[in-house]
């Protein structure tokens, strides 16, 4: 599955649902304005003809019986633009903070990072392998706790913000192997930009939708006022449910049209990412097999039906067809398991060791693998399958994540602790500066903290570049849970550190980035950064700036220096340019053009990695330096790059 492609597509399915809002807002506007005549035609007759529209009184004896009314069209119009968009605004302003309004929106409880029951141990284990194995920060947990059924989502405007969610049947019933295969599903859902499509989607849904809420909701009420005042209530409820139920009509139609394709592509990106048919299949058949299904009992499902794993909600047999958002479970698993003899299994609770938080047999990868260096081959792999890790790299996430000392594995989980991390990996090795940085980290924080920074700096020395940059993926959840003040404090103490000698290694620089890009997204809410370049002429000295820096990191002469940038430039079609000099190839420059290119089209990203790429492996090794780097300007793009693996 070609990443870039998929997000090319991503932005047509966006320009896809605004065409579908559109024609269902149209829909709702042709109800009220039916509705309308006939209220207006009878007032209008009541009164002898007369009729007040629009700020004065005309004579409507022969508008009456018209089909027509200019008037009534735009009070239709306008009364219905303003609820519809009111509706959605106030939703979108709600799912601000991404997945995990989302998930809360549901009935969802945050699992914590620190978490010692030993289920929701093994779903954290499992989503911490899958996100180090596609290089992305690990998403926020969620546990539906009220729900019986087998059922799971993912939601997010990024990988920043994302948010994975389960339901109590999914946590208790299926075995590790089976959540695997469904939470490979759900990135597979962030990965490919579905999961942003799908957080707009309940945004616009809800305005839709609201006059059908609305509608029942005053049905509801009327029950509790006197008999004059119920029987108009609830005449006015009933006209806005019969308005309201063409909004649903057009609304279930919409999330079909988004939903129901993609469904089966997750399926084959899961399968293809763990290698394990199995798993999925299973986990499907279980929903077949359960007396609850996957059915959810929150009302709130109804209008994030389509961000499951499965139907979330009953539908009547008519219609079933035409707004169902998933496929079939009998069509997903013969997609996947062609000989299925139909059949689902009665649903048992799994044996005591399939709930293990790890696997019995543990990691069965060489856990020092990691350590050695990357080769060409396996950075080669990794760019080719941005977006869509393999296999591979979940063995490697397991072994790495295993490999984490007990002490670390600790305290990515607790704030203060992975706070101390952080500073203790970014502090200098010279004695002497780093002595200086510990009393600026005193001040700005607690002589604590310091030390225990200076703890971690010592052991960190045992720690392979690949170890590291997974344990800030790991703990992304626990620094979410910062506040304002302590984000602000906390990303103050990061630039101390990285200023305090005056220039930033590579490392550094790659920690910083990935620290600072996606906690900043996460507080103040951004989404991914809007496309600007379409071309490339406007990104030539952007390119320029990328590929000199990785040719001069990863070369010991500028005979070797020029020959990888000529490497890189000719995967661009570009082999006349030439290098820039050392002095304009420091990281701030680095930094200006990531952030351009950020801003390029998705056919552009790819370009540039994989000029990059070739950049790097224009000589018989790949440093760990070129490594990092390629890391860094992977994640400023939002191109995860897998960790680079060499397939056996």
């Amino acid at each position: 599955m070609d990443f870039f492609e998929e997000q090319a597509q991503a932005r047509k399915r966006t320009i896809r649902l605004g065409v579908l809002f559109a024609i269902a807002v149209a829909g709702v506007i042709a109800s009220v304005y039916a509705l309308s005549m006939v209220v207006f035609g009878a007032v209008a007759l009541d009164a002898g003809g007369v009729a007040y529209v629009v700020g004065r009184y005309e004579d409507v004896s022969g508008l009456a019986a018209s089909l027509w009314n200019p008037s009534v069209f735009l009070f239709s119009c306008i009364g219905t633009a303003l609820v519809v968009g009111l509706g959605s605004l106030y939703k979108i302003a709600q799912l601000r903070d991404g997945g995990s309004a989302v998930a809360l929106s549901l009935g969802g409880r945050q699992v914590e990072p620190d978490s010692t029951k030993l289920e929701e141990r093994r779903l954290l284990n499992v989503v911490e392998e899958m996100a180090i194995a596609s290089g992305v920060p690990t998403p926020d947990v969620f546990v539906l706790d009220r729900e019986p059924g087998i059922n799971a989502f993912a939601a997010g405007k990024t990988t920043s913000d994302a948010a994975i969610g389960v339901t109590q049947g999914t946590l208790q019933l299926l075995r590790r192997q089976e959540l695997q295969g469904v939470i490979a599903h759900e990135f597979s859902h962030i990965l490919n930009g579905d999961s942003r499509i799908n957080l707009r989607a309940i945004g616009l849904l809800h305005g839709i939708f609201l006059l059908a809420l609305i509608g029942r909701f005053l049905i509801r009420g009327s029950s509790t006022r006197s008999r004059k005042e119920s029987g108009g209530v609830a005449l006015l409820g009933l006209g806005l449910l019969l308005i309201g139920s063409v909004g649903v009509f057009f609304g279930r139609m919409l999330q079909s049209a988004i939903s129901r394709q993609r469904e089966l592509l997750a399926d084959a990106s899961a399968v293809e990412f763990t290698r394990d048919t199995d798993g999925l299949v299973g986990a499907l058949k279980k929903i077949g097999g359960t007396a609850p299904s996957s059915f959810m009992e929150t009302p709130k499902a109804d209008e994030a039906s389509h961000i499951f794993f499965a139907d979330a909600i009953r539908r009547f047999r008519l219609f079933s067809g035409l707004f169902r958002t998933h496929p079939p479970l009998d069509e997903r698993i013969r997609k996947l398991e062609p000989y299925w003899d139909g059949e689902f299994p009665e649903v048992e609770l799994p044996q005591i060791a399939a709930g293990m938080s790890t696997p019995p047999d543990g990691p069965p990868e060489n856990v020092a693998a990691f350590a050695e260096a990357p080769s060409e081959e396996a950075v080669s792999q990794a760019i080719a399958h941005i977006g869509s890790p393999r296999p591979e790299q979940i063995v490697f996430a397991r072994s790495l994540h295993a490999a984490i000392p007990e002490m670390w594995r600790h305290a990515v989980h607790q704030a203060p602790m992975a706070q101390a991390m952080v500073f203790g990996l970014l502090l200098a090795q010279d004695e002497v500066l780093r002595g200086t940085e510990i009393v600026a980290l005193a001040d700005l924080t607690d002589p604590e903290t310091a030390d225990l920074a200076l703890r971690f700096h010592s052991e960190a020395s045992n720690l392979a570049s690949a170890q590291k940059i997974a344990l800030i993926d790991v703990m992304m959840p626990t620094l979410r849970t910062l506040s304002v003040a302590e984000y602000a404090r906390f990303r103050d103490a990061v630039d101390i550190l990285m200023r305090s000698d005056h220039r930033i290694d590579l490392f550094e620089y790659t920690l910083s980035r990935m620290i600072q890009r996606h906690l900043a997204r996460y507080f103040e809410g951004t989404g991914p950064t809007p496309v600007r370049f379409r071309s490339f002429k406007k990104l030539l000295p952007d390119a320029r700036v990328l590929l000199s820096t990785l040719a001069r990191v990863g070369s010991r002469s500028e005979e070797d220096a020029m020959r990888a940038f000529h490497h890189g430039a000719q995967a661009l079609h570009l082999p006349e340019i030439e290098i820039m000099p050392s002095r304009d190839c420091g990281l701030a420059a680095v930094d200006d053009a990531i952030r351009h290119y950020d801003a390029a089209a998705p056919t552009l990203k790819k370009n540039i990695m994989l000029a990059c790429a070739a950049t790097v492996m224009a000589d018989d090794e790949v440093t760990d330096r070129e490594a990092e780097l390629i890391r860094a300007i992977g994640d400023g793009l939002d191109c995860p790059v897998p960790p680079f693996v060499q397939s056996r």
